[in-house]
């Protein structure tokens, strides 16, 4: 029996059955047409493809350099092919790349060297590589990626636990660098402990029941994150996954969480049915299960009550009592409750139009419980947005109505993380970091796990000009949260600090595949332009301002200078002045 050593490459299509079901002959015919990208690539890296199964595809290298080197290209490329198509239509592959030892059966080869690739590229999320242990000892200073340790995994089929580590293909370290080396995020933010997302529960209620049925998951999501002996997925991941369906198996891997926990909700009149499991990701087998009923009065109680009893499933060493519900306060209201929560999904729309939607929902709460702090501190949050995105023809308004909010849910939020991020989210736009950060600190100290507090947190650091500390933080709320819908804004946060710290063109990288992959935000390409010009790139700084001016036809130097978070930095808000002016910006 022949046998030799070889680097082996594994693709398959994320959700491919899906996407057949959707629209089956444009589906296979996007597949083909990458099919043929991936075999050019495979061949000019000097690999060749000897198996092929439905959407997916096996390779062989006789260099692990070249196959991660072609990973990354066939990721690119596939990237490049799906630009214009809706980001629920992209074929989105995984990868996963071995080395090690085959055995050659004429044109094919088997084998653990083989399987273990699959199984590696069934860990992978979608449009991601991970990569074995042997194919990372041959990289070090040969690839310019970084390379991030996911520990050991037990892999199905595979005797011995096997070294994965995750290529974050999109992360160029430009002087050669290999990052790999060091701990990943997981380890250093806590991946260790047991793992957990709550997902999106059925409706069983009606349509117009679906924000009630979201802020039950929003509540449990965030008293679960409390536990500190927990790493819980923020909820903005896991509402990704919102009415489709999914294997928890699936979830599990995706995600790089251990246990999900599943419900139904059914609202009628004043009464509530909740019905919740927990179950291993791996093995799909139900751990606990529970229903819940009574008067939609009694919500909260539940709320806690089944927080205490996933946190007491998973790890019977923790007691309801160190979840620290006891001292939350619910509003006096529910009236009160259902507007916050309607006012929920357009509190990050990233939009003057969705903050618009969300102001009113919120006065109306505040005048039904005018002692209910969050619907305060999502006040503040709304009006500092518009100030901060100079989405306001009003500054010294909205500035003012921001500040008496904060004032207001001050005296009610001392145990509640989301308003207490909020009010730290505003007052960071509003010019005071200081206190910003006191509010942050606090909200993190409840809940470590709140993705949404680390992020704002990071804006915070790097708005006082500390571009390190700002990039540990956005690094943590990326880990919490690997499937946000707002992870763009972690990425443009990420890089104002690599432009703080003086890494212009990795800046303007970043943000320019931000707006690749979200057209409708325009703020990025105000920081492009300015970064480009700073870096000389004027190109690029040009492109950058016409875009913007088509966006934002009323956009001056003069109204963007107006942003309360250059006071701290009047240095750096020369230098980006200057940047605009020389792309051509008008001053005034």
């Amino acid at each position: 029996m022949d046998r030799k050593l070889a680097a082996i490459l594994s693709t398959d299509v994320a959700g491919f059955s899906r996407l057949t079901a959707i629209d089956e002959e444009s589906t296979v015919r996007a597949l083909n047409l990458c099919h043929s990208r991936i075999a050019e690539l495979v061949r000019e890296h000097g690999g060749r493809i000897f198996g092929s199964a439905g959407d997916g595809l096996v390779a062989e290298f006789p260099s692990a350099v070249q196959a991660v080197r072609c990973a990354v290209e066939i990721q690119r490329r596939v990237l490049s092919l799906s630009e214009d198509l809706p980001l629920d239509r992209r074929l989105e592959f995984r990868i996963g790349v071995n080395l090690g030892d085959v055995v050659v059966s004429g044109d094919d080869l088997l084998g653990d060297g083989v399987n273990i690739a699959a199984r590696l590229q069934e860990m992978a999320a979608p449009s991601g590589i991970c990569i074995s242990g042997s194919v990372r000892e041959h990289l070090d200073g040969k690839v310019p990626f970084t390379l991030t340790s996911l520990g050991d995994r037990a892999l199905k089929n595979i005797p011995r636990p096997i070294s994965a580590f995750r290529v974050d293909w999109r992360q160029e370290t430009p002087e050669g660098r290999d990052a790999g080396s060091g701990p990943s995020l997981a380890t250093r933010f806590g991946r260790d402990q047991p793992s957990i997302v709550i997902m999106p529960f059925d409706n069983l209620s009606g349509q117009s029941d679906g924000y009630f049925v979201d802020g039950v998951v929003e509540e449990i999501t965030a008293a679960l994150s409390r536990v500190r002996d927990f790493f819980v997925i923020a909820r903005q991941s896991a509402f990704t996954y919102k009415g489709r369906f999914v294997d928890v198996r699936d979830v599990g891997r995706e995600l790089g969480v251990t246990y999900v926990v599943e419900g139904t909700v059914r609202r009628g009149g004043d009464r509530l049915r909740i019905s919740v499991q927990l179950v291993d990701a791996e093995m799909r087998t139900q751990l606990w299960s529970e229903r819940y009923e009574g008067a939609t009065h009694d919500i909260f109680e539940f709320q806690d009550r089944i927080a205490a009893q996933v946190a007491g499933a998973i790890h019977p060493a923790i007691r309801s009592a160190e979840i620290e519900l006891s001292k939350r306060k619910p509003p006096s209201s529910l009236r009160a409750y259902d507007l916050v929560m309607r006012a929920y999904p357009h509190l990050w729309g990233h939009n003057k139009d969705a903050v618009r939607r969300a102001i009113p929902l919120l006065e109306d709460a505040i005048a039904i419980d005018s002692a209910y702090g969050r619907a305060h501190a999502f006040l503040a949050w709304c009006h500092a947005q518009n100030l901060g995105y100079i989405w306001t023809e009003e500054p010294e308004r909205d500035l003012e109505r921001a500040l008496r909010a904060t004032e207001a849910a001050a005296r009610s939020i001392d145990d509640d993380p989301a308003a207490l991020t909020a009010v730290g989210g505003a007052l960071s736009h509003c010019g005071d970091q200081e206190r910003a950060s006191a509010y942050l600190e606090r909200a993190l100290a409840l809940d470590p796990n709140n993705a949404w507090a680390w992020a704002r947190f990071g804006w915070v650091a790097s708005y006082k000009g500390e571009p390190d500390r700002a990039k540990g933080r956005f690094e943590r709320a990326m880990t919490l949260s690997p499937a946000d819908p707002l992870a763009f804004n972690m990425r443009m946060g990420f890089a104002l600090a690599l432009a703080l710290a003086g890494s212009l063109s990795e800046a303007v990288s970043i943000a320019r595949e931000v707006v690749n992959k979200h057209p409708e935000v325009t703020w990025p390409y105000r920081m492009m332009t300015a970064w480009s010009s700073m870096a000389g790139d004027q190109d690029t700084a040009r492109w950058a301002a016409k875009k913007l001016l088509a966006a934002e036809p009323d956009f001056t130097i003069q109204r963007y200078l107006t942003r309360p978070v250059f006071r701290a930095v009047p240095k750096w808000a020369d230098q980006m002045a200057e940047g605009l002016r020389k792309a051509g910006l008008p001053e005034h």
